[in-house]
């Protein structure tokens, strides 16, 4: 009966540990690729990248698509994950998905990235998709190209029902809403409203992604009439590739309004991702100059509404918190 009595608060105190106030980040980074050097990867900016992850104190990184010109050149990942063995080496997560220019039919992804990846995607998209939690986190990768510009809803809803984690982070390759591309979650918007909506349901705040060379940070407009739940689009895609010059929300957005917070042209760059409890803190840092990556004004911050279970653990801690303190 002792040892029951020790043991349970123990379990307790450990399970909600992380969501009173352990400070942790991690970094998101995609459109790695050059347009055909060094094996289609831009290696120079990768490079510089790997070490600022590293100078973070990134716990992981998550790596919305392309990151080689061609996934079908021989050795194009072998290659970025040589530019990223500062990372690899100090034992920080990498978790990449497949963008467009990712797509190859010779298994070089799954050989490349298939052992560091949950293998917990639905059928066909094993090494594709995929989520896994990570403190009080729940992240899920989403491959658009299995079935093109389109998630597989059905698994997500799954994973949904079966979190516990208070934050939610989502990422893929294609932006929800346009930014520069065309060809976007938007070819199928009845698809992409269901998706957007499930994540709110869910409590995310945020969907990362790339494809567009540029950083586009955008607020999307739920109509509700209260801007703190809606969720927030961000393209990450400043990881090396040849910078585009122009974005505009003019794609297919009903029945949302995409309001834009900073859209930063011609620079590389990565958002890194604070979450110290119940909050998290997203900000964007550019490079000024090589190897120098500065904080910008594009700072965004966020509370998390706890799932019903960390709720429970939480209570509990309390009580055993004050019972301790008779």
């Amino acid at each position: 009966m002792k040892a029951t009595k020790l043991i349970v608060p123990l379990l307790v105190a450990c399970m909600v540990a992380p969501v009173l106030g352990q400070s942790w980040k991690f970094v998101v980074v995609g459109d790695t690729r050059s347009d055909g050097a060094n094996n289609g990867v831009n290696t120079a900016i990768v490079s510089e990248l790997a070490n600022a992850i590293v100078s973070e104190g990134a716990r992981f990184v998550l790596v919305p698509g392309d990151l080689a010109n061609s996934g079908g050149v021989s050795g194009a990942f072998t290659t970025w994950k040589t530019a990223m063995q500062p990372v690899y080496g100090a034992g920080i997560g990498v978790y990449p998905i497949r963008g467009n220019h990712d797509l190859e039919s010779s298994g070089y992804w799954t050989s490349a990235f298939g052992a560091g990846i949950p293998d917990n995607g639905p059928t066909g998209e094993i090494n594709y998709t995929y989520s896994f939690s990570y403190n009080n986190a729940f992240i899920v990768g989403l491959d658009e190209y299995v079935n093109a510009h389109r998630v597989n809803q059905t698994w997500l809803n799954q994973q949904f029902a079966a979190n516990t984690k208070p934050h939610v982070f989502v990422f893929g390759h294609e932006p929800a809403f346009k930014v520069n591309h065309t060809d976007c979650l938007d070819d199928y918007p009845t698809n992409r409203n269901t998706f957007w909506n499930s994540i709110a349901a869910e409590g995310g705040r945020t969907y990362f992604v790339g494809h567009d060379h540029l950083y586009d940070h955008a607020r999307i407009n739920d109509g509700d009439g209260n801007p703190a739940d809606d969720i927030h689009q961000y393209v990450v895609g400043t990881g090396g590739a040849p910078f585009y010059t122009s974005g505009a929300y003019d794609g297919v957005n009903s029945p949302f309004t995409p309001v834009n917070i900073l859209r930063d042209i011609g620079y590389y760059g990565y958002s890194v991702v604070e979450v110290n409890g119940y909050d998290a803190t997203i900000s964007w840092k550019h490079r000024t100059a090589p190897g120098v990556y500065t904080l910008t004004s594009d700072v965004f911050s966020y509370t998390a509404v706890p799932e019903p279970a960390s709720l429970v653990l939480l209570a509990l801690a309390v009580v055993l918190r004050r019972r301790r303190g008779r």
